[in-house]
């Protein structure tokens, strides 16, 4: 029913008591405040804007204005102006999403599973034969509803959990061929190892990466772009996995404090005044990154060190 149509309506006041909350409401939550807010506005100024309602037993069901509904309650108004007219279930569902669409969280689960309810009921009564049928009833664009059933079914098929959304699992497509590797992944979005943003990107990266390179991707120890630094420069899995565990091993406490040690050496050497006395000690050390030879050097008579590089 359009607005126009819906303008022509005669308005009718009923009694509060005789209303009820809609139980296909798409919005599980309310903002108390807000609601406070525009009871206040009502107080002043009266309900301006009709609830749209329908007949239910001996009751009236509310198909939009629920806000308004509950905000009346605590303007403690006895009667509100009502538009009463006929609708089936589906018809009342997706009134209630037109009235509600501008206000809805769209990654919200409680969005997801009422727009997917409401295609699905839609589709079995025959309303919708596809999404583009119910994007002309509704006016939500078709690239959102495809986005939010797609996601719900995928969330379905793979079993995951509420805490990620259909945007996160609509951002995993790349790996569509491997369930395996996409659970994988959007476990690591559900424990926050991953950003939103970042899902599409390392999904692409798991797909892309050969198996060494993969297993450092989900294990986090390295970068997507470390990743694709490897795969680019690099053909053979044994240099691949020698890299790896530079990588692994530069990264580590060990071999982070080590090389502070080292900095501060040479940092050290810098404030070393003229006339002081260098001896190199013939011992070398070789870094397992680079293997670079680097020869150790005592100083005297602050019993300091040094590392100086050798030449070869």
């Amino acid at each position: 029913m359009k607005g126009d149509e819906l303008k022509m309506q005669e308005i009718t006041f009923i009694n509060l008591e005789k209303i009820r909350p809609n139980p296909f409401q798409p919005r599980e939550t309310f903002d108390k405040e807000k609601i406070i807010e525009l009871a206040d506005s009502i107080k002043e100024n009266g309900l301006l804007q009709p609830l749209l309602l329908r007949l239910s037993g001996e009751t009236y069901q509310i198909i939009a204005g629920e806000r308004r509904w509950r905000a009346s309650q605590f303007a403690e108004l006895k009667e509100v102006p009502c538009i009463v007219i006929e609708a089936d279930d589906i018809k009342t569902m997706e009134l209630s999403l037109i009235e509600n669409w501008h206000r809805m969280n769209l990654v919200s689960n409680e969005s997801e599973k009422f727009i997917t309810y409401l295609y699905e009921q839609g589709q079995k009564a025959g309303r919708y034969e596809s999404l583009r049928d119910m994007q002309n009833k509704t006016g939500i664009p078709g690239s959102t509803l495809r986005g939010i059933v797609s996601g719900h079914e995928d969330r379905v098929k793979l079993a995951v959990g509420d805490q990620v959304t259909y945007t996160d699992i609509n951002n995993t497509k790349p790996l569509e061929q491997n369930p395996k590797l996409r659970k994988e992944v959007l476990k690591l979005r559900e424990k926050g190892d991953i950003k939103s943003v970042e899902v599409r990107g390392f999904s692409k990266a798991v797909k892309d990466s050969s198996p060494p390179v993969r297993e450092a991707l989900l294990q986090k120890s390295i970068t997507v772009e470390e990743a694709e630094i490897i795969e680019n420069e690099l053909t053979d899995s044994r240099e691949k996995e020698r890299v790896l565990r530079y990588i692994e091993s530069e990264r580590s406490s060990d071999r982070v404090a080590f090389h502070v040690e080292f900095i501060k050496k040479v940092d050290e050497h810098k404030e070393i005044e003229a006339g002081y006395v260098e001896t190199a000690t013939g011992d070398i050390w070789i870094c397992p990154i680079c293997n670079q030879k680097y020869r150790l050097i005592h100083i005297e008579p602050t019993q300091k060190h040094r590392f100086e590089e050798v030449e070869e």
